[in-house]
């Protein structure tokens, strides 16, 4: 079981470098060099892995359509885009492939450009401690 760990700022949240990719890139097996890697917030609250639009012009993601972000107060209809995600576990990575992205507009003031979600986040093992320390295990 490949496993990820490090310190966080309780402030803010663990956040770990994740390669953002076309679906496709690259043969199973296959080590994922060249990929663009982006800030990504551990976000036990997101339902689903987002993206900036940031991330996507970078990587040439194209939306494939619409979908419904509902927040506590509202909903608002979102990009969607198909992308290939490189966890930064062991040597090669970690590909999660043909994942669903939803597109969310992150504060100018933000140190990340992807939410990893519980889509991504309940097939592992997320532990937090008090004094700054995360492990993710896939």
């Amino acid at each position: 079981m490949p496993c990820l760990s490090g310190r966080y700022d309780p402030r803010v949240g663990p956040i770990v470098n994740v390669g953002v990719t076309t679906p496709g890139a690259f043969a199973p097996g296959q080590a994922a060099p060249g990929v663009n890697t982006f800030p990504a917030l551990i976000d036990t609250g997101a339902s689903t892995t987002c993206i900036s639009l940031a991330v996507a012009q970078a990587t040439g993601l194209q939306a494939i359509g619409l979908r419904p972000m509902i927040s506590a107060t509202h909903s608002v209809p979102v990009s969607v885009y198909l992308a290939d995600l490189v966890m930064p576990f062991g040597g090669a990575g970690f590909v999660v492939r043909g994942i669903q992205l939803m597109e969310f507009t992150p504060h100018a003031s933000t140190p990340f450009q992807i939410l990893l979600g519980r889509d991504i986040l309940c097939e592992g093992s997320l532990t937090m401690s008090f004094d700054g320390h995360f492990t993710f295990c896939l």
